[in-house]
């Protein structure tokens, strides 16, 4: 391996893994951030076996457990009183669950290991365009002046990339209809029950969820997220509307939830998430490479965004190890990355109908099959490994113990 002078586009959670990974691998890395004060966008996620795996990768797994709330298993019902999810990750392995946490705690416990690291970092500064100059790609901003010249570019943008805009590979780049309103809330007693992941759905028009996400980083309290799915075109709306009709709404499907949605004074308090569903041909091209939502966005229904980021940032640090060829090196990136990435596209695609959509005949065939599909033995381990990230093909998966030890499947050790 030829240590490569590298820039990083982007600080969300692609971003900051790939630059400490490669930072770790002695290359020559700056984190360049459109933002003046990088921050985390968002409210909560869950990080799989996959995820923790690659933060196992940095020594920051355990870190990340100390901050979030074990999740093991996903509820769902539907209005009429279906089970449509009924899942255990303990059918995988004894040990395995996913991790609630609050995006501000992965990016505090990603961005303080950046800095740890003294990876140079620059803000305010918004990449629009790049050009090849000799054996350079040279970084382009947004008032038309260049910002330095690299070996290796790696754009970790996210949804809205502007360099992917320029790439000859994009085959889709569709905005969904359908986005989501996220918020927090305070949970000081953990009163909500917090193992496991919960959703309520009624129709594929109405879906609701509650994550326990353990401690906020800025004062150490329980938290809990929560999300309500919204067309898109009914933002506005909604904001109009004004909260105490929203509220009313929540609680009439949820009144276990009425004490945390109460915390929600005003719109402004909660973030409203749209979301696209991007696919490119590749995800390298001369000098540059795609990783995260700038490579594969897709809708938040299987929740694996930050997980695919991570594993991004890790298989692009492994394949520059093993060849001094950096066009190889990225082709192989991108040959490594297709089976699982291309998975969790097709299935999330497959998936939004029957929960995010105007579907009447969608949702019927949800409420009266997924909760038989969850007590099928073959079936519910294969929707389990699906929501442990694990997937590479309709009869594949990955094993995450050969990305660290701690997380393999085949052991019944506790992590």
């Amino acid at each position: 391996m030829i240590p490569l002078k590298i820039a990083v586009i982007g600080s969300g959670t692609a971003g900051l893994a790939a630059s400490a990974f490669l930072m770790k691998d002695g290359h020559d890395v700056t984190l360049i951030e459109r933002f003046s004060d990088p921050r985390p966008l968002g409210a909560g996620l869950m990080l799989q076996p996959t995820g923790l795996a690659c933060l196992a990768c940095l020594d920051l797994d355990q870190k990340a457990i100390a901050y979030g709330t074990k999740i093991l298993s996903l509820f769902g019902r539907s209005a009429n009183g279906c089970t449509v999810f009924d899942i255990d990750y303990r059918n995988l392995r004894p040990h395995f669950f996913g991790l609630g946490i609050h995006r501000g705690a992965l990016f505090s416990i990603l961005h303080e290991e950046v800095l740890r690291l003294k990876i140079r970092i620059i803000t305010n500064c918004e990449i629009t365009d790049t050009r090849i100059e000799g054996d350079k790609r040279v970084l382009i901003n947004a008032r038309g002046k260049d910002c330095g010249a690299y070996d290796l570019v790696v754009d970790a943008s996210g949804t809205r990339s502007a360099l992917r805009s320029k790439s000859p590979y994009i085959k889709l780049n569709k905005p969904y209809p359908y986005g989501a309103i996220w918020g927090v809330c305070e949970d000081a007693n953990q009163a909500f029950g917090g193992n496991s992941l919960q959703q309520r759905y009624d129709g594929a028009g109405i879906m609701m969820g509650a994550l326990a996400i353990g401690k906020r980083p800025s004062d150490q309290k329980e938290t809990l997220a929560f999300f309500w799915s919204l067309p898109t075109h009914l933002h506005q709306a909604w904001k109009d509307d004004g909260m105490d009709k929203w509220k009313s709404q929540v609680n009439n499907y949820w009144p276990e939830l009425a004490p945390f949605i109460d915390q929600f004074k005003t719109p402004d308090d909660l973030t409203f998430a749209q979301y696209s569903d991007v696919i490119m041909k590749r995800w390298d091209d001369e000098r540059i490479v795609f990783i995260g939502d700038a490579a594969h966005s897709t809708s938040p229904q299987l929740g694996q965004g930050a997980n695919l980021g991570m594993m991004d940032a890790l298989i692009l640090s492994l394949s520059l190890k093993q060849t001094d060829n950096l066009q190889l090196a990225l082709s192989q990136y991108s040959k490594r990355r297709k089976s699982h990435t291309h998975f969790y596209q097709y299935a999330s695609r497959w998936l939004t109908p029957f929960f995010q959509s105007d579907s009447k005949f969608a949702a019927f065939v949800r409420d009266r099959s997924f909760g038989l599909l969850c007590k099928t033995p073959y079936v519910k381990t294969e929707m389990m490994k699906t929501l442990a990230g694990i997937k590479t093909g309709l009869f594949t998966h990955m094993n995450p113990g050969t990305l660290h030890r701690s997380y393999d499947l085949r052991s019944n050790q506790p992590l």
